[in-house]
């Protein structure tokens, strides 16, 4: 007995060494001399974060975190810079981005040297030898004139073909004009194998020359629409090379996490649809591609359509299925396009009935219905007070309905976009906890005459941020990237000048938009602070796909998704947001960007 009691503990520390050895084994990444802001309630600040294969080890002190430093470990001197969990942009559509990845945005030009400029951005990104298209210029100024009532005395410009083919000689080039005139470069014309001597063709003439009679790229009538024809459609090789780019250009703003507006294409192959539905849905298999590859440096939390939700778990999707790096368990659907109570439709202009992708009342009440009682969460495009009024009173009958004491389900049901809210269904949403994926862009679109439009009383709950955390709801800030369809403006997919806009109320500077112009702010009582503006990059759209336990805060245990900052964005005024840079992003462990 005396022996057996000796034997005792060196059994116990023979059991525990693996784990002492495993905790004690070096880091593969330290950061360290800094300020790493957790996310989470303990501790939120620390100076350190270790990394050990895809996981983070260690989060404390210099002193705490350096004595996993090894021969081996990347050691990243942080000299005071901010590390925050990797951004999360809960709301995207990939593939139209990777669609873009090949186009030059050309409406809002109107003179040679813009569109030079913006063809040489495509040019620099896009591999030789794969078509570069783009259209329409000079739409917006067109669309002016005719506002004036003096469309009939426009005229836009012809593109130089010879500055444009010096330009572009390894890729061919298709534009279009407002006017469904078309320009093609050299390359596009050697490949249709036209010269000065083809024959223009009936109900259609290229453009010539007056002196020469040599072609000038411009088409017109049936001759730029057969070139169109002639365009290669986009192959899954290229969209694999396009995801490829946007992968990196979202990597670059401290993106790791996305959650996508996804397809099944065998299943959407199978249905008859009465209008485009699914244009805004990625293909998944782009995700999944990748992931074969190895080349995935987001990760995907996948939005199916609810219209086929019956059908997905014949292809082995269901509630919380996939992985770390490609998972699904959610399920769009659109809703209506600005739809409002009366008198207001009237007054803004916009659509009085739901949008052309809405399935019908009756039909989305019960699908979200049975979707629910199968375990999906539901995400609905809504924007106008009705259409939310419907979808709040859908997910009290869907609790209702499915509501079961014993085993209460965890619903994360999401309101996406919901720019003009009444009160009281915030109010009922908060009680449902709720979240809503909020768009600072979609604000400031034109953000001087929205308070006039709206009238001050109701003006009061649109783009309500601050009302509707104070009734309860989760926000995510999230961009809708790419932009709207028609190309009138870019998403801004960059978290840090999202954050600015959600903490002034105000337009941030943009390539691709006029926010920069604007100096109004709107409502500043319903701004988020910069802490809730952080969270809801982060802690906040992991808890939207059932995923906090995984990421979206830095802890020990959870996925080495880190972004460290130029400077430190918690301190100081919001102008900060605007001047600070994404230094590193590490994804699963993997530096993937870094500073230039």
């Amino acid at each position: 007995m005396k022996t057996l009691a000796m034997i005792r503990p060196l059994l116990a520390a023979a059991v525990l060494a693996p784990a002492l050895v495993l905790a004690a084994a070096p880091a593969d990444l330290i950061l360290h001399n800094g300020k790493i802001w957790t996310v989470e309630a303990r501790p939120p600040v620390a100076q350190a974060v270790a990394v050990a294969g895809n996981k983070i080890v260690k989060v404390g002190s210099d002193a705490e975190v350096l004595t996993l430093r090894g021969t081996n470990t990347r050691t990243i001197d942080l000299d005071g810079r901010l590390v925050l969990p990797g951004f999360n942009d809960a709301h995207t559509h990939f593939e139209n981005a990777v669609d873009w990845y090949f186009q030059v945005r050309l409406v809002d030009v109107n003179s040679p040297e813009l569109m030079m400029q913006r063809l040489a951005e495509v040019v620099a990104r896009v591999p030789p030898g794969i078509w570069i298209t783009g259209g329409d210029w000079s739409d917006f100024a067109a669309g002016a004139r005719a506002k004036d009532g003096k469309s009939g005395d426009f005229i836009s410009f012809e593109p130089d073909l010879a500055a444009i083919d010096k330009l572009t000689p390894n890729h061919p080039v298709l534009l279009r004009r407002y006017d469904r005139a078309w320009f093609a470069n050299g390359k596009a014309l050697q490949l249709a194998r036209l010269t000065a001597k083809t024959p223009d063709p009936r109900n259609g003439r290229y453009g010539r020359d007056p002196k020469t009679g040599t072609l000038t790229g411009m088409l017109y009538g049936s001759a730029g629409e057969a070139m169109e024809k002639l365009m290669p459609p986009a192959t899954r090789e290229q969209k694999l090379i396009g995801a490829r780019g946007v992968e990196a250009e979202l990597n670059a703003v401290g993106i790791t996490s996305i959650a996508d507006i996804t397809r099944d294409d065998e299943i959407s192959q199978r249905q008859i649809y009465p209008t485009y539905v699914e244009r805004s849905y990625s293909d998944r298999r782009i995700f999944e591609d990748l992931k074969k590859r190895g080349q995935l440096s987001v990760r995907v939390y996948a939005f199916l359509p609810l219209d086929y939700w019956s059908e997905l778990s014949g292809i082995g999707i269901r509630p919380g299925s996939g992985d770390a790096l490609v998972r699904y368990g959610a399920l769009k659907v659109f809703g209506d396009a600005g739809l409002m109570f009366e008198p207001l439709k009237d007054t803004m202009g916009l659509p009085g009935d739901w949008a052309y992708r809405f399935m019908g009342e009756d039909k989305v009440a019960a699908a979200i219905i049975a979707a629910d009682r199968a375990g999906f969460d539901i995400g609905m495009h809504i924007i106008g007070d009705k259409a939310i009024h419907k979808l709040v009173g859908w997910y009290a009958d869907t609790m209702k309905a499915n509501g079961d004491p014993r085993k209460p389900r965890d619903r994360r049901h999401r309101l996406i976009h919901a720019w003009y809210p009444a009160p009281a269904d915030l109010k009922r949403a908060g009680e449902m906890h709720l979240i809503a994926d909020v768009t600072p862009d979609h604000m400031m679109r034109d953000p001087d005459q929205l308070e006039a439009i709206l009238g001050a009383e109701r003006a009061k709950s649109a783009f309500a941020w601050r009302t509707m955390i104070d009734d309860g709801l989760r926000l995510n800030i999230v961009s809708d990237l790419p932009g709207p369809f028609n190309k009138a403006s870019l998403a801004t997919y960059d978290p840090l000048l999202n954050m600015y806009m959600a903490v002034t109320r105000k337009g941030a500077p943009h390539a691709g938009t006029a926010h920069g112009n604007s100096t109004k702010v709107f409502h500043p009582e319903q701004a988020m602070t910069i802490e809730e503006a952080i969270a809801a990059y982060t802690i906040n759209p992991a808890y939207s796909s059932h995923e906090e336990d995984i990421k979206g805060s830095i802890a020990p245990g959870k996925l080495a998704d880190l972004v460290v900052l130029s400077d430190d964005v918690l301190s100081g005024p919001p102008e900060k947001l605007l001047d600070t840079k994404v230094d590193y992003t590490i994804f699963d462990g993997k530096l993937v960007h870094t500073k230039p």
